[in-house]
């Protein structure tokens, strides 16, 4: 993909490529998914069809967080709301009332819908993908739309300018009686927030580092970038403008809302202007946001009763703080990242990792967070993983960008 390519067309058609086509995935789908692999965003179906029922206010819970009125207009049909499903599994006891066009997004189970109206639909797919069970239940959805709260009150109170937004997960519908009691429907909307007037591009961070399998001689995206902005400082513009906003928003989090926010490259897209200059990291997904019951209770905000670092066996607050942001962020975006700019421009990837960590430490917030002095991983493989608990295991190594 040329990076000029971004200014033509829809918008997000091009996030949705990018989410699909522009991704590392290592091996073959199948290897790693119980999922049909017809229904890999890499693989040869266009469109999925999303089937759809529709529930009247006594089968389900609606949760809001001031979802858009197109949204809220577009999931209520007269004085029902519309529960999705993923295609790869079956609600026998629903009357399927419609089908929508959809693409998948670069996780599996949420899907994008195509025209007239555009927004995410993240399903209750129940199987294993990659290493966890991908469940949406009635706790992951309240979860989710009491993070996106959070999000937004975050927003609404910052007093200086911020490279930080989100997509609002602002409504979700969760059903009520019957063999799939608690299944739930998750709906995210395809514009951030804060809302800016301006047309603007999002791409997943993982499609700035990945090369694209439909033009093969073209640079990365992140290549791209920093020869059109910055040629004259280049590392100095890949750690501040393309890297900066991840550390910004990281730190942002955790220290006003004492939230871990898991940046990866699907979790994170870079917001671009029409002149193709960063703007802003755009969050989303907070299914498996952590909190840190220590600074919010400093801060004087509620308690979550869900996802607490340090509470959950195989795990402690310091090996928590370090999986999200060491491995999450630092092992499975900055590294890969740094790895193509330094492929890209011949650069020594120590050289480039200690620019980012000096980067990471000017920023005042950064002590808030509780780290280890060495970083944790998951004790055991992804095909070994069995359920969703985790052990995280200290790896002895010391950290790259902190």
């Amino acid at each position: 993909m040329q990076i000029t390519d971004l200014l033509r067309g829809d918008p997000l058609d091009h996030t949705i490529y990018g989410e699909r086509y522009l991704n590392d995935s290592k091996g073959r789908f199948e290897d790693y998914s119980e999922v049909d692999p017809k229904y890999d965003p890499q693989g040869s179906l266009p469109i999925i069809q999303l089937p759809y029922t529709l529930l009247s206010p006594e089968r389900c819970i609606v949760l809001q967080d001031e979802p858009s009125p197109e949204l809220k207009g577009w999931v209520r049909i007269g004085h029902k709301y519309r529960f999705f499903w993923h295609p790869d599994v079956t609600r026998e006891e629903f009357e399927i009332c419609g089908m929508v066009d959809c693409q998948p997004a670069s996780s599996t189970r949420t899907l994008l819908t195509e025209d007239p109206f555009r927004t995410y639909i993240k399903t209750d797919l129940d199987k294993k993908h990659f290493r966890f069970i991908r469940r949406l239940k009635r706790s992951s959805v309240e979860h989710s739309v009491a993070i996106c709260s959070e999000l937004r009150s975050l927003c609404n109170d910052l007093t200086t300018p911020s490279r930080y937004s989100f997509l609002p997960e602002s409504l979700g519908v969760i059903v009520i009686g019957g063999k799939h009691e608690g299944s739930g429907t998750l709906y995210r909307e395809a514009k951030p927030f804060p809302h800016v007037p301006e047309k603007r591009i999002m791409m997943p961070y993982h499609s700035l580092y990945a090369p694209d399998p439909n033009a093969p001689g073209d640079l990365p995206l992140l290549a791209q970038l920093v020869l059109l902005h910055g040629s004259n400082d280049k590392i100095g513009y890949f750690v501040s403008e393309i890297v900066g906003p991840i550390l910004e928003a990281w730190t942002l989090l955790v220290s006003k809302k004492g939230l871990l926010p898991e940046l990866h490259g699907q979790n994170s897209l870079l917001e671009l202007d029409t002149s193709l200059r960063s703007k802003c990291v755009v969050h989303r997904d907070f299914q498996g946001t952590y909190s840190d019951s220590r600074i919010r209770a400093e801060l004087g905000l509620k308690l979550f009763s869900k996802h607490i670092v340090g509470t959950e066996a195989g795990t402690t607050v310091q090996s928590q703080y370090s999986h999200v942001f060491d491995g999450m962020i630092g092992r499975y975006l900055l590294s890969r990242l740094t790895k193509a700019f330094c492929a890209s421009f011949h650069e020594d990837y120590v050289k480039v990792a200690d620019a980012i960590k000096v980067y990471h430490r000017r920023i005042p917030e950064w002590k808030v967070a509780d780290f280890p002095p060495t970083t944790y991983r998951f004790g055991n493989t992804a095909k070994e993983q069995a359920g969703n608990e985790v052990t995280l295991s200290d790896s002895g190594t010391p950290p790259e960008f902190r």
